[in-house]
């Protein structure tokens, strides 16, 4: 590896790093402030990153020792929604357990997982890989070595385990969780702190977001993992982060470790330029109408915010780093910028005849593939904001679940073995705590109203005999969908709860006589989802032969292409605390306070809560002060290298001790899972001190701060 000979020279803000790959770049985190020892970091068994946990999308750490983790507000949302009884919005008045006997369950569907080790499977995977006879067969495979391996490394019951793919499918690695599955809610504040501006302020800065959420990890009396039951008790984490008191200042260290979900650094200009000139205008079309009809919902009728706001957040969100995206790409050229180093990588290549014979066919081929499909991207992208309905969505689940009961387990395609289960179960059922029918049948009636305006030759066939409608290009597509939509929505039994968890489990020949209109649609549509599938199949075979020699060629060309993309297992990025210029003759300092909060409030999505005002305005900072600042401060700028999945990620100082939760990133440097730009991207976090104050001042949670070793001080 060229790790060694470059880690005094090249490193520079940008990585996701391995924590394997830490102990190398021992020289560099030293002269960058970190004072620990750095060959701590890539033992899983050492604090800091012990304690650092995945939720499955979000990252969280563990800051006490009786299994209280410390997440973002956003991330919980989610399990506010399953905690919350009948009558309450706990998003919008937040929620405080001052027992743990007052703790709520976040629901049957949520998960801890804690990395305890990994392997590296990579001759297994490609050696069974190797022997497929074409590209389609390299899939079943590679999916059969993986199934193996899992089955291997859970036969114990004491791991979860899952096998991942790194530089392409260069290396594969098994990697080895504790998953637990008794999670309960502790505090979370009002949205109005916690998402304090909304998408007014989201992506942007200056931001005063209190962007925290606190939640604890229980086991069975015997220490082993279980479902909930009030028998249940505290988690004991083997290592647990110390909250620092003082914080942070301009130009300080600072590390961030969790799992980054994935980036897109290693792909080639073809896909650049596709992800430009169509994904990403698909994307920001649909999303937009979705938020914009879900934004009215809310605004018609404020108490459908307590179903519908996560989702609204959720693509807004998205929609938000979509627009982002393709500006950055249009700003920084980066499609121009992919070419060339494309066209750098042949000439590479090129120069020497092995390395012609080795790469030259693969990278053709995998160039050629990645803009297959592109005549049907319309189509399949209306099917799938289509089968996004919960409902519609749940059916589909249950009857796929009835079709892969009917294997033997080690066949089943991944995701739908006995493994997984009672999440699925859990997540169908669920789902009643954001179900809202008239949002969700609005959404349904607009996608299917656009789908029915394409050619007929687009139309899925299967859509087609179900809706019962005429052949040709002319049709009545508004009518059509209208009727549609009041068949399934009208009555629709799959609305309760019961009935979706008695559904799962049925027999095939249950779901295929079934008159129940979202059933029947799941039952119909399922041939058109499994030749997609099998497309998908074969893409992927040929991406499985191809990637891994891209891969390869880029790093024979540019031995400084170090770390993999992210791909939601841990990572760790190193950085420092600072603002940047977004434009001409402006510049943004690297932090914000409790007074420039007060200043942004009035009306929606500013309207900070009065307990929170009230504080504010009695200057109460007691230690929580930055004596530079002259009052609390909220968040702050740096420029670590993260992306989704990254949210609730501890930030950490020189010693490996809390001072943030990172939970944004800026407009400028969006488009930062393609390309980091050192002078643009920024992540923003939550400054632990404002954490801190807020349960001191604000919420009075003397026992939440006593049990993460900090003193109540106000």
């Amino acid at each position: 590896m060229h790790l060694l000979a470059l880690a005094a020279t090249a490193f520079a803000v940008e990585g996701m790093w391995e924590p394997s790959q830490l102990p190398a770049l021992a020289p560099t985190l030293r002269a960058a402030g970190y004072l620990d020892d750095p060959a701590r970091l890539g033992d899983l068994g050492n604090a800091p990153l012990g304690a650092v946990v995945s939720l499955g999308g979000c990252t969280a750490s563990f800051v006490s020792d009786l299994g209280l983790l410390v997440t973002n507000h956003h991330c919980g949302v989610g399990m506010l929604q399953r905690a919350q009884k009948d009558g309450e919005s706990l998003l919008e008045s937040g929620f405080y357990a001052p027992t743990r006997a007052d703790e709520r369950s976040a629901g049957a569907m949520r998960r801890v997982w804690i990395t305890d080790g990994f392997e590296d499977v990579t001759r297994k995977i490609r050696t069974a890989a190797d022997r497929a006879r074409d590209d389609r067969q390299r899939v079943d495979l590679t999916d059969d070595a993986t199934r193996k391996l899992v089955a291997a490394c859970e036969k114990s019951g004491a791991y979860r385990c899952r096998v991942a793919s790194f530089y392409e499918g260069e290396r594969y690695s098994l990697i080895r969780q504790i998953e637990l599955r008794d999670l309960r809610v502790v505090m979370a504040p009002p949205d109005m702190v916690g998402n304090y501006g909304d998408e007014v302020d989201n992506w942007h800065w200056p931001r005063h977001s209190g962007d925290f959420f606190f939640l604890r990890a229980y086991v069975g009396p015997d220490g082993k993992p279980a479902a909930y039951s009030p028998d249940n008790v505290p988690y004991a984490p083997r290592h647990r982060l110390v909250v620092a008191t003082r914080g942070i200042s301009p130009g300080s260290f600072v590390m961030v470790a969790g799992y980054p979900g994935h980036t897109e650094r290693w792909r080639a200009a073809v896909e650049v330029e596709h992800e430009a000139r169509l994904k990403l205008p698909e994307t920001i079309k649909h999303a937009t109408g979705v938020f914009d009809l879900l934004t009215a919902t809310i605004e018609a009728d404020p108490a459908a915010s307590a179903l519908v706001g996560p989702s609204r957040g959720s693509i807004g969100n998205g929609l938000f780093n979509a627009k982002g995206t393709l500006e950055a790409f249009r700003r920084g050229n980066m499609v121009a910028a992919a070419r060339a180093r494309d066209a750098a990588l042949d000439s590479w290549i090129a120069a020497d005849p092995a390395r012609l014979a080795r790469y030259r066919a693969p990278i053709d081929a995998l160039r050629l593939a990645a803009v297959e499909g592109e005549e049907h991207l319309r189509r399949d992208s209306l099917m799938d904001w289509i089968a996004r309905g919960d409902l519609l969505h749940a059916a589909s689940t249950m009857f796929r679940w009835s079709l892969e009961g009917q294997k033997p387990d080690a066949r089943r395609e991944l995701g739908f073995q006995e493994r997984d289960r009672d999440r699925a179960r859990a997540r169908v059922v669920e789902l009643q705590a954001g179900l809202h029918l008239p949002s969700e049948r609005a959404i349904f009636e607009r996608f299917l109203t656009e789908l029915l305006s394409l050619p007929a030759a687009e139309r899925p066939a299967e859509l087609m005999a179900w809706l019962g409608a005429p052949s040709g290009d002319k049709l009545d597509a508004v009518g059509l969908a209208a009727r549609a939509a009041s068949r399934l929505y009208d009555a629709p039994a799959l609305a309760d709860a019961d009935q979706r968890e008695a559904w799962f489990g049925r027999p095939e020949g249950a779901f295929v006589a079934s008159a129940d209109p979202f059933i029947s649609l799941a039952v119909a549509l399922r041939p058109y989802e499994a030749a997609r599938e099998e497309r998908d199949k074969t893409r992927r075979g040929a991406e499985l032969r191809t990637r891994p020699l891209y891969a390869e060629a880029l790093r024979g060309m540019d031995p400084a292409r170090t770390y993999p993309d992210a791909n939601g297992t841990l990572r760790v990025s190193v950085g420092t605390v600072q603002g940047y210029s977004p434009r001409d003759a402006v510049k943004y300092g690297s932090q914000t306070t409790v007074l420039g909060l007060a200043e942004k409030a009035g009306d929606w999505p500013f309207a900070a809560p009065k307990p929170l005002l009230d504080a504010i305005a009695a200057e109460k900072w007691g230690p929580w002060i930055d004596p530079t600042l002259g009052s609390v401060p909220v968040n702050f700028l740096s420029d670590l290298d993260i992306t989704g999945g990254n949210s609730g990620s501890p930030v950490l100082d020189g010693r490996g001790r809390l001072v943030g939760l990172a939970f944004d990133g800026n407009i400028e440097g969006i488009a930062s899972d393609w390309r980091f730009e050192l002078d643009k991207t920024r992540c923003i976090s939550v400054d632990v001190r404002y954490l801190l104050w807020y349960l001191d001042a604000v919420q009075k949670a003397d026992g939440l701060l006593l049990e993460m070793g900090v003193a109540p001080a106000i």
